[in-house]
């Protein structure tokens, strides 16, 4: 009895090693199109986000927007307490005007002086040809030439006189400017078209410059950036169509507009950046969500991308061949999600293994057509 027992195992051992083949799940290769897609997370961002803030230190007097709102270029958001501003500024414009005052009559005094000198030239020409003949006394030419000396010294004293408040309109017309500006700083605008995200600040809160009133973003600059592996980067173009899908389920057609020129050294992706064809309404910067970016269409053998592994730093599939396992190292193309399609190294009607898992070259199996769930031996 044990030596029959003993027989049958060795006999099933024998069919095991020699004889059996196990049945391995496989797909006849067909030529097929392949909508390729490449697919990734991502975030909506702006392309340039901006803080609005203040100038100066000021107390928050009035708000005119909050997020939420869209709001144009210059528009008015909000404004500081001007009151100490404005009693500066109406006492830098009265400097101003008086020192323009003063310049003025500086500038009559210096008229008349100038038409003063004018005179005693002429009486001092006048007394010089009589004096010479004798025709007047010396005194009487000495006090003439008094004269003209007087009227001189007037002119250039009014000179500097219109020199020095010329000099003042000007300092106080920079500072009646300056002043302005900086009650103008009270008022701060929106410094572009765009939509406020978040405000940051109250009524009655001290602001210095710098501090943030509200976050705005340009709504012609909004889109999701997708973290793409760069393995598929080569695939990737702008102006390439897209579809987005955010986490609140909504979904939208986009189009690639920028591809980012660094990967990330850590996760090995790369930021691309997908622009709403139409922006979301209610609008949440920073909701998550996927795109499937559409990269074109190819016509060729295709397999599913779980048969598809690496040896030795080859892509290929395992082939069923006379019920022996083969590597086939293969060029793929565009991948939809679920097969890509393959350029070269397969042709129709071959035998690729769908889950190649555990499975080694040289294997004796047996070949499990699966076609839609049905299975033929």
């Amino acid at each position: 009895m044990g030596a029959v027992i003993g027989i049958l195992a060795i006999m099933l051992l024998g069919y095991r090693l020699f004889w059996y083949r196990p049945p391995v799940g496989v797909i006849v290769v067909k030529k097929t199109e392949v909508q390729g897609k490449v697919h990734g997370p991502g975030t909506v961002q702006c392309r340039v986000p901006v803080t609005v803030s203040a100038k100066i230190t000021g107390i928050l007097e009035e708000l005119y927007a909050d997020q939420g709102d869209e709001v144009r270029k210059g528009q008015l958001l909000a404004k500081l307490d001007a009151v100490e501003l404005r009693a500066r500024e109406a006492a830098s414009q009265a400097a101003k005007n008086r020192a323009q005052r003063d310049l003025a009559r500086a500038r009559a005094d210096m008229v008349k002086a100038q038409a003063n000198l004018g005179l005693a030239q002429s009486n001092y020409q006048r007394d010089l040809e009589v004096f010479k003949p004798g025709y007047i006394s010396k005194s009487a030419f000495d006090t003439t030439k008094a004269q003209l000396k007087v009227a001189e010294s007037e002119v250039a004293a009014t000179k500097a006189t219109v020199t020095a408040l010329e000099a003042a309109v000007k300092q106080a017309e920079s500072e009646a400017h300056a002043a302005a500006a900086i009650h103008k700083y009270t008022h701060i605008t929106a410094p572009m078209d765009g939509l406020i995200t978040v405000r940051k600040a109250e009524i009655g809160t001290t602001i210095t410059p710098g501090t943030p009133i509200f976050q705005m973003v340009d709504l012609g600059c909004v889109w999701v950036a997708a973290w793409i592996d760069q393995s598929q980067i080569a695939q990737l173009r702008e102006g390439q169509p897209a579809t987005i899908k955010l986490r609140s389920g909504r979904m939208f057609q986009g189009e690639v507009v920028r591809l980012n020129k660094e990967a990330d050294t850590m996760t090995r992706e790369l930021e691309v950046d997908v622009k709403f064809a139409q922006l979301p309404h209610p609008l949440a910067m920073g909701e998550e969500g996927e795109v499937d970016i559409d990269t074109g269409r190819q016509t060729a053998p295709a397999v599913p991308l779980s048969a598809i592994i690496e040896r030795q730093g080859a892509k290929g599939v395992f082939v069923v061949a006379h019920g022996v396992v083969q590597f086939r190292p293969v060029s793929l193309g565009l991948q939809d999600g679920h097969r890509a399609a393959v350029l070269q190294g397969l042709k129709g009607g071959e035998m690729v293994i769908i889950n190649p898992a555990g499975i080694e070259p040289g294997k004796a199996v047996r070949a499990q057509i699966k076609t839609g769930g049905a299975k033929k031996k």
